[in-house]
């Protein structure tokens, strides 16, 4: 199926498009308070900028934008952007690739000498292929770019529609628990002057 095929009325998929949009606004104040800024939306597309205002001072961290197209027979893509320029984040621009630690088994013998028997380990929800030039996705069940995934194919969208995932606010918390929360401080490099280097990050479960 190619991303621009039209297989739903663009009638439907445009007031469902408002429905998300609608229940946004109901909660915009909060989502502001937590760096989440909706700049534009108008079918099919969403735009939002996300900013860490834990920080002091506080960061603009990346963009990102929502595409409804087909929504909700197809769950909505989602790209990393830049947040000035809209331009996407080539894989080597990202300024995050979505840490989360899940619960590995430890290896027995490790267990047997007194290790906890799970142990978390980061996992990065923004993947790759192996092109030098493949533009990064999100590998996310209720993200377009997972469910049409050939190693997803037994994991059907369809089984997740209608439980939440792949609405506009699930992704936008799992953009902002993965991505913007867990930038916890800058890295600095003291010289002459104070250089901003980069975040340090907490990795959620």
């Amino acid at each position: 199926m190619a991303d621009g095929e039209v297989l739903v009325d663009p009638a439907v998929s445009r007031a469902k498009f408002k429905r998300e949009i609608a229940a946004y606004r109901k909660l915009e104040d909060e989502h502001i308070r937590r760096g989440w800024w909706l700049v534009k939306a108008e079918f099919p597309e969403v735009f939002v900028v996300f900013g860490t205002p834990n920080l002091r001072p506080p960061a603009v961290a990346f963009g990102a934008v929502l595409d409804f197209t087909n929504y909700d027979l197809w769950p909505p893509s989602v790209t990393l952007v830049n947040p000035f320029t809209r331009v996407p984040y080539g894989r080597s621009e990202l300024p995050t690739v979505l840490n989360q630690a899940i619960a590995v088994a430890t290896p027995p013998e490790q267990v047997a000498a007194g290790a906890s028997a799970q142990a978390l380990m980061p996992h990065t929800l923004v993947q790759c292929h192996d092109g030098e030039n493949d533009m990064p996705f999100i590998c996310l069940p209720g993200v377009r770019e997972y469910h049409h995934h050939p190693a997803h194919t037994g994991d059907s969208w369809l089984l997740h529609r209608g439980r939440g995932e792949g609405t506009l606010f699930f992704i936008l918390n799992q953009l902002h628990r993965y991505g913007s929360d867990p930038i916890a401080q800058y890295a600095v490099e003291l010289k002459c002057e104070i250089k901003v280097t980069g975040w340090q990050l907490k990795v959620p479960k």
